[in-house]
């Protein structure tokens, strides 16, 4: 049995009709929603009907769409279409995509000032990871006052209950990122020291195999440094 392509007209016309009488800013916030959670439920309502389509473009849904089934390097070219979508979600400072772009910024094309840019906007918009990676960045500036900055920002993140449990997380996500990219960042070849005390070097050799829950924070730095060094793939 065939379908009638009246009838499939007539009820695209019907659902169009429907989402005219309901608030823009509301479809538009349920559309956030729904791509907040999958990425194909969003195309799936995308192609769903052309009212739909168009409040799709939003901005602010661009802004919350998980890119979680979105690997951060493709194992196959991507198509336009998939190029324009990704560029639309930078653009729209989807706080992911700005991760994702800071991460590629710093580790595989050593530019710094893109890099600054796109965490700073990352972390604007809640982004723990980005917040972590400013941490790493900072750590390994090879400048002394923005070291101890480095050093006093980790610290805190381990004192608060919430991003405490999230740090972890940050760090498996980030050596995740590094195990599928060629790092090139030169400064990372020469991991600095962060706690001088003599007392806490014996500490040290574990750290590169366990997490320890220590109290100094230049240690906390030292041990997230050894916990990240040599787990990525440098050239």
């Amino acid at each position: 049995m065939t379908r009638n392509p009246k009838n499939k007209k007539r009820n695209t016309k019907a659902v169009s009709s429907m989402f005219d009488s309901i608030p823009h800013e509301l479809v538009s916030e349920v559309l956030s929603r729904v791509a907040s959670s999958s990425i194909k439920d969003i195309f799936n309502a995308k192609l769903s009907c052309k009212m739909l389509n168009e409040i799709a473009k939003d901005m602010y849904v661009y802004q919350r769409v998980s890119l979680d089934e979105v690997p951060i390097i493709p194992w196959k070219p991507i198509s336009q279409e998939q190029e324009t979508f990704l560029n639309t979600c930078l653009q729209s400072e989807n706080p992911e995509s700005l991760y994702r772009q800071a991460v590629l910024d710093y580790f595989n094309k050593t530019n710094l000032e893109s890099t600054c840019m796109h965490l700073q906007k990352a972390v604007k918009n809640g982004h723990t990871g980005a917040l972590y990676v400013t941490c790493i960045v900072l750590l390994f500036s090879g400048n002394e006052e923005l070291k101890q900055q480095g050093i006093k920002l980790l610290g805190n993140m381990k004192k608060t209950n919430g991003l405490k449990r999230r740090l972890r997380i940050c760090r498996n996500n980030l050596n995740s990122i590094l195990k599928m990219i060629w790092v090139k960042n030169p400064v990372l070849l020469e991991p600095p020291v962060c706690c001088t005390t003599r007392d806490h070097h014996h500490r040290k050799s574990r750290w590169s195999e366990v997490e320890e829950d220590v109290t100094c924070e230049a240690c906390v730095a030292d041990q997230e440094i050894n916990l990240l060094s040599g787990r990525y793939n440098f050239v």
